[in-house]
């Protein structure tokens, strides 16, 4: 009755009122955004973990032959493949280059790498994805699949031959024979990851790249997928305790899951000010109404209303504008992300490696938001409404219009 009567009847002072409304819509709008705006960054995230969770390796071990069955008495039922790798140069006939890291698996291990590549492409129903066309991928003598993103920046197809050359041969004198391989491209791979795209080369190590054995670039090891995530930082310290040099997902990918997590701080830093100074208008609509409705303060506590009760009744005042808005805006904020997040919108055009804008909403989040808006706009609320303990009725009812 008191909110309504003295800020948002007609009576009350066009200033306040519109003030009162303007503050109630802005902190709407701006916690509903940041919501959205978080949970579909977090949807983004999910995703990329995702994917780079089905094909890159839990874990990677770098070991010699001597070493192979302490890492199988570690492994044990889990996934392994083992690799070999290089980095390379690759030149095509027209004269183009670009770096690429060419990774081996044996016959077998080229068909588990599609089998979780189709998986995880059918899951994510991704732009590029056609059924069936991934189940096999059968390489033979100097043959090679290309990530999609380094076969554009070459200008090759499917069918044009290139040339790996070791890095190492371009410090070898005019003197020296180079070493090289010319490879011929049989398919062209889309993993919707750009660190592979970009960069990604496979061959079948049983046949191809024999002659590079030496060169100082190559790594060979064990490509390791567990059942369950959170079991490679434990493996990889009995791995480390045997001699064994690995690298888990995380340690891999850690520059790109720093800038993600920068990311999100930074945009939920400028959101979050945001709303805070929106909701500091809640101080400005209590400190005018103090100033103009003194004289019905003073009526209110000659009535009988204690000091306490009416700085409890102001403070609610500023509550119920701040709180509504909270209130509202939190469910304007999860309910549109929660409908995002069981169906994605699709907006986005096919360049972009996730056309569908998803979501993933966080409860426990959330509960830390409302809990911190709550206390900030008790705060808000509390403060200007203490002026009114300094207000004497007896005073300003003496005093002459």
């Amino acid at each position: 009755m008191f909110l309504k009567k003295l800020v948002l009847s007609a009576r009350s002072g066009a200033l306040i009122r519109r003030i009162t409304i303007l503050s109630f819509v802005a902190i709407t709008l701006s916690l509903t955004a940041f919501f959205i705006v978080l949970f579909v960054m977090n949807g983004m995230n999910r995703n990329i973990k995702t994917r780079i969770m089905a094909l890159e390796p839990h874990l990677t071990t770098q070991h010699s032959p001597a070493q192979e069955n302490d890492v199988k008495e570690v492994i044990g039922s889990d996934q392994r493949l083992s690799y070999q790798a290089f980095d390379l140069i690759v030149r095509t006939i027209d004269g183009q280059f670009r770096g690429a890291e060419a990774l081996g698996y044996t016959t077998e291990g080229l068909s588990t790498w599609m089998s979780q590549l189709q998986q995880m492409r059918s899951q994510k129903r991704s732009v590029f994805f056609e059924s069936g066309i991934f189940s096999q991928l059968q390489l033979g003598t100097n043959e090679v699949a290309m990530g999609i993103d380094l076969a554009r920046m070459l200008g090759l197809l499917e069918g044009d031959e290139v040339t790996l050359i070791p890095p190492e041969t371009l410090l070898l004198s005019s003197l020296e024979t180079p070493l090289f391989q010319k490879v011929t491209v049989k398919r062209i791979l889309a993993t919707d990851l750009y660190d592979l795209d970009s960069k990604l080369m496979l061959f079948n190590s049983e046949f191809t790249l024999k002659s590079f054995s030496q060169t100082l670039s190559r790594r060979s090891g064990d490509h390791i997928w567990f059942s369950s995530v959170d079991k490679a930082n434990a493996v990889q310290k009995q791995l480390l305790q045997k001699g064994i040099k690995s690298e888990t997902w995380q340690e891999k990918n850690s520059d790109l899951f720093f800038a993600l997590k920068m990311e999100r701080l930074m945009i939920g830093t400028f959101l979050g000010l945001a709303g805070l100074i929106a909701s500091s208008s809640i101080l400005t609509v209590l400190a005018l109404l103090m100033s103009q409705k003194q004289r019905d303060i003073a009526i209110i506590k000659t009535l009988g209303m204690s000091q306490q009760r009416t700085l409890w009744l102001f403070t609610k005042m500023g509550l119920w504008i701040a709180g509504g808005a909270i209130a509202l805006g939190t469910i304007l904020g999860v309910g549109i992300s929660l409908y995002i997040e069981y169906n994605p919108v699709n907006i986005l055009p096919n360049i972009y490696y996730d056309s569908s804008i998803p979501s993933a909403v966080d409860p426990v989040f959330v509960g830390i938001v409302l809990l911190v808006a709550s206390t900030l706009a008790f705060l808000g609320s509390y403060l200007p409404a203490k002026t009114t303990l300094g207000i004497q009725p007896a005073l300003l009812l003496r005093q002459k219009n």
